[in-house]
């Protein structure tokens, strides 16, 4: 009796923990009113003294802050950091099998209290950011090795996914629950296929999967402009085939692929401006009732309360901005999409939606079994025993039905692009469009570079991140 009060009293203490939300409360306000030094300093203390779980992802707002007011030593130490988390979580050539199981072992705990291990949009774009941090530092090596890291980090997604799948639907047929027919029960369903509905509507039609456009363009563009060799020209021209098949009518992209093809530099001096702008996507709980359908013919068919994550999608963001030769705004041009984060969020969402599924239903039993088990072993004693542990583990299940809402939320919401000729001076003006937003850039005296700018919100400054050079030369 007194072991079984304590298991619950344990457990229950563990469920009231502060969630994602609460310990990043500070680190998000400061980030969003645009105090990035601040907010930095917040993202390493969390990475220093917040939950191991999850470190990988404390690291990787401080990667990404730290770059936005160009501290790139800061910043590649801390992508360092989420790199080697990764690597900690993963191990060589995916062996995940056993860790990948772990997931789906929920009777303790919620799901936030599992190990971050990052989204595949994620990883795409720690490597990206890495590598333009260390072509801003000068370091053409390891940014090269990054963006190889990028390619295969895109490649290991079809494995991962694959695997994660797998063992989703072996934990559902151990539960002796079918998923399939639990999921498309229209009827007593309905909301949560309604929810799923609508992350799909989100996805443009036949947007090519685990695809992000503005690392595959950065590659095609590092490879194109920097070629060292003639197989770095059929690189580019890969990724660039893939980008021209998204946006067919963007004349940018079918200047580079054709380019690419020919294998020729361009000889006009050129830069390229990535825009990155907005918040992606935030995760928020909603809860479900659905009807558990058991492959067993006698089991009952009770109804089953799950916290799932759902996408909220921030619209307030600068939409676009100008840029135009200082001296000569006639020659202004505004950016075109390259990556829509809503959309890569969504479908990754998506694809992952029975997976996630799984792991609430699934924790959920585990969650029912451990009342169970609780109250049967105090049947014999007394009315305030019974009623305190039928009490206790009530609200420990309660507490930790949360659904997983971390993320990595200082990525932005679109990244956009433009490309024209460097001025003779060298001076470009960037002005946000429907606002009084401006700044001046100094280019440098290079053949082709990449100007890099952030922007938060419509009502915070525009943040230059750097200008690197894309050439040799």
């Amino acid at each position: 009796m007194r072991t079984v009060l304590y298991l619950v009293l344990f457990l229950f203490l563990s469920g009231c923990f502060s969630t994602h939300y609460d310990r990043t409360e500070n680190f998000s306000f400061l980030w969003k009113i645009g105090d990035l030094e601040n907010a930095e300093l917040e993202a390493a203390r969390l990475a220093k003294e917040g939950p191991k779980r999850d470190r990988m992802l404390y690291y990787l707002e401080q990667g990404a802050v730290a770059r936005m007011h160009a501290n790139y030593s800061a910043s590649i130490s801390a992508l360092d950091g989420a790199s080697r988390e990764y690597d900690r979580w993963y191990g060589p050539h995916l062996r995940t099998e056993t860790r990948l199981s772990e997931e789906f072992i929920s009777t303790l705990g919620s799901a936030e209290s599992k190990p971050y291990k990052s989204r595949i949009y994620e990883r795409a774009m720690l490597r990206t950011y890495q590598a333009h941090n260390y072509l801003l530092a000068g370091d053409r090596g390891r940014a090269r090795a990054e963006i190889f890291k990028t390619r295969q980090a895109i490649e290991d997604t079809k494995d991962l996914w694959s695997q994660e799948l797998s063992v989703a639907r072996e934990k559902s047929e151990k539960k002796q629950v079918d998923l399939s027919k639990t999921l498309n029960d229209k009827g007593s369903s309905s909301a949560l296929l309604e929810e799923k509905e609508k992350i799909k509507a989100l996805i443009p039609p036949e947007f090519p999967k685990f695809i992000n456009p503005a690392a595959l363009y950065f590659e095609s563009l590092y490879f194109l402009h920097g070629a060292s060799q003639r197989e770095d020209f059929a690189k580019a021209e890969y990724s660039l085939r893939i980008l021209s098949s998204i946006y067919p009518q963007n004349k940018w992209i079918e200047e580079d692929y054709r380019a690419a093809k020919v294998g020729m530099r361009l000889t006009e001096k050129t830069v390229y401006v990535f825009f990155e702008t907005g918040r992606a996507p935030v995760r928020v709980e909603k809860r479900f009732d659905l009807p558990l359908f058991f492959f067993s013919a006698t089991s009952r068919v009770p109804y089953l309360g799950i916290a799932f994550p759902s996408l909220r999608i921030n619209d307030q963001f600068l939409k676009d901005i100008k840029v135009f030769p200082t001296m000569d705004k006639s020659k202004a041009v505004t950016t075109k999409l390259l990556a829509d984060m809503d959309a890569i969020v969504a479908q990754e969402f998506n694809e992952y939606f029975d997976i996630e599924l799984t792991k609430a239903i699934t924790g959920a039993i585990s969650k029912g079994g451990l009342q169970h088990l609780a109250t049967n072993a105090v049947r014999s004693e007394n009315d305030l025993a019974r009623v305190s542990v039928g009490a206790g583990v009530g609200m420990l299940a309660q507490a930790t039905t949360r659904a997983d809402l971390r993320s990595w939320s200082t990525l932005p919401k679109q990244v956009r692009f433009c490309k024209l000729s460097i001025p003779q001076d060298r001076k470009l003006t960037l002005s946000g469009v429907g606002t009084n937003l401006s700044t001046i850039v100094n280019l440098k005296n290079q053949q082709t570079q990449l100007l890099w700018v952030r922007s938060v919100s419509a009502f915070t400054p525009l943040r230059v991140v750097g200008v690197c050079s894309l050439s040799k030369y």
